[in-house]
Order: structure tokens, then sequence, then C-alpha cells
């Protein structure tokens, strides 16, 4: 059985990673497909996405956010 100190180094290592991967994707590919229509497609009558079918990941968003609060 491993001690919890590797466990507890295991785990901040992984979430490391995972959070490291998902900030590369929302890099690469800021726009995701939109929940609330995203087994229809594109909804015209959409409100989350404006009709396009197509919303800014959450990673994006929060990037965006800390960009814009910084500079002030």
């Amino acid at each position: 059985m491993p001690s919890p100190a590797a466990l507890l180094g295991l785990t901040a290592t992984a979430l490391t990673t995972v959070t490291l991967c998902y900030a590369a994707v929302c890099a690469v590919s800021p726009w995701g497909t939109c929940l609330r229509c995203r087994h229809g497609g594109a909804n015209r009558t959409c409100r989350a996405c404006n009709g396009t079918g197509m919303r800014p990941r959450l990673g994006w968003q929060l990037l965006t956010h800390l960009r814009r609060t910084r500079h002030r």
C-alpha cells in the first residue's frame, strides 16, 4: 500500500497535468459546442450561444476574465 505522501504527490501531479492539458485545449480551440443545443445542432433561438451552436469554453472565459481584471 502506498504511503499517504506518495498518494498526495500522485494526486498533485495528476491534477497539474489535467489542468495544463485543459489550458492547452482552451488556448488552441477556445470554442466548444453549446451544451443547450448540442444534440440538435445550432438552434437559432438559443440564448446561450445566440444560435451559432458554439460557445467559448469555460477555461477560455476564465482566462479572458483574468486578463481583463489584471490590467486594471
